[in-house]
């Protein structure tokens, strides 16, 4: 009688220790034992090729998907990342806040929240919204908060899968 228990027991240790553990850059309720770099795969990007700081990403599962991601680099960084996806940096479209639009957040309120961002209405960034990957797989909002020397970088997919 014994044997079925130790085998339960061993199978039960056994799938604990194949489940993957959590990216600690991952925020709170992104997709369990998704990775960043498998989380940039699924939406046919690739991770930034030069150093970042403070990165952080979301991932939902199929039907719910969202990828959300947000980093501080050099300049160069954040605007070379930005060509590499077809926004050129040197004419953005938009900036945030707009004169009239002080208190419209640049992202869905419900997702700031979750994710923890904030922005200052007070302090001029800029907004893009034709990041897209080549193949036109998926494509994101943008939003670059200007520093002296560095930008911070907010990320987020309106589409996966075809055209946005």
């Amino acid at each position: 009688m014994r044997w079925p228990i130790v085998f339960v027991v061993a199978a039960v240790l056994g799938a604990a220790g194949c489940a993957k553990a959590p990216d600690p850059r991952a925020y709170a309720g992104s997709e369990s034992g998704v990775s960043w770099e498998e989380a940039t795969a699924r939406y046919r990007i690739s991770p930034p090729a030069c150093p970042v700081d403070g990165l952080r990403f979301d991932v939902q599962p199929p039907l719910t998907d969202r990828l959300a991601f947000t980093f501080t680099a050099e300049k160069s960084c954040v605007d070379g990342y930005l060509r590499q996806y077809g926004v050129d940096p040197a004419a953005p479209p938009l900036s945030w806040p707009k004169d009239a639009d002080t208190v419209r957040e640049p992202f869905d309120p419900q997702t700031m929240q979750e994710l923890g961002w904030t922005f200052d209405p007070h302090v001029e960034q800029v907004y893009y919204a034709g990041f897209r990957t080549p193949d036109r797989w998926s494509s994101f909002e943008v939003l670059v908060r200007p520093g002296p020397g560095r930008e911070t970088a907010y990320f987020l997919s309106k589409t996966l899968g075809g055209e946005g």
